[in-house]
């Protein structure tokens, strides 16, 4: 495994890189909150099959610049952070893999630069969640605005140990505490107060402006590289909206496999996972 450093116009773009020099190349997006490490398991995989992986951490995420100032994340920014990637890294093609945002980021941007992208794989997630509701752009707007006004980037919240930051994250992300300390290890800081989250915390305000299931499913319709969708079985919280059936369906994706496992499949289930996507790739 090698870091990375990626120079975008927004700042840097930090990452790790698995496989360096093999011909075949996957670009890496993690999920909300996650960043490049999410990908430890299942990227050396990958690379013993002849693929060059690298997962960036998203803006605000993991070990990456945080956005300036004073200015809010919108969820097309993180589009347009993946196309910055790709334009400094020159391949030619490469296969896009996102888990949750990471992969709603990645059909966006597939079907831009279709041209660009030899196959698309999505993890446990089909588009921006929860998508706006007719009648509730108003009150969403001043829930956002509001939220915006008296939020703070201070950290009030310390750790004395990395193993006390691994039990807190385990309780919404459970599984072997060995495959999860990397992504904690990844987003934590170290400071005279003790260990705090790195990730920018704008990051869990309300978006101002959310996309409409119709603009959704019509990027979903919309042509693109050949796609394989990975959800697990049972589903999970994160595909627990109404629409999801339609969102699969409009997809169409060429390749749909069900795993056993949670959320986070790619991480504890990463041999599975694995397997599913080299036949993919393979075909």
């Amino acid at each position: 495994m090698k870091k990375i450093t990626i120079p975008i116009r927004f700042g840097k773009i930090k990452g790790l890189c698995w496989g360096k020099g093999n011909s075949k190349k996957i670009l890496a997006l993690h999920g909300w909150l996650d960043n490049a490490a999410s990908f430890s398991e299942l990227a050396p995989m990958l690379a013993k099959e002849g693929y060059e992986v690298i997962a960036i951490d998203f803006a605000g995420h993991g070990k990456s610049d945080h956005r300036a100032e004073g200015h809010f994340s919108h969820f097309g920014d993180f589009v347009l952070d993946i196309h910055g990637v790709l334009e400094q890294l020159e391949w030619d093609k490469c296969t896009l893999l996102g888990h949750s945002m990471g992969a709603a980021m990645a059909v966006m941007y597939s079907v831009a630069y279709k041209e660009h992208i030899e196959k698309l794989i999505m993890i446990e997630n089909l588009g921006p969640v929860p998508a706006y509701e007719q009648g509730t752009a108003a009150s969403n707007l001043r829930k956002a605005l509001s939220q915006w006004q008296t939020h703070n980037t201070k950290h009030q919240r310390f750790y004395q140990s990395i193993d006390s930051a691994l039990q807190v994250r385990h309780k919404a992300t459970p599984m072997a505490h060995k495959i999860l300390r990397p992504l904690v290890k990844r987003s934590l800081k170290k400071s005279k107060k003790g260990y705090h989250w790195r990730t920018d915390k704008r990051l869990k305000l309300r978006s101002m402006v959310r996309f409409s299931e119709e603009l959704v499913q019509d990027i979903l319709t919309s042509e693109k590289p050949p796609t394989q969708l990975i959800l697990a079985e049972p589903p999970t919280y994160a595909l627990s909206y109404p629409s999801i059936k339609e969102r699969i369906k409009k997809l169409n994706a060429e390749n749909v496999i069900k795993i056993k496992g949670h959320h986070h499949l790619h991480m504890d289930k990463a041999g599975e996972v694995c397997r599913a996507v080299i036949g993919f790739l393979d075909e």
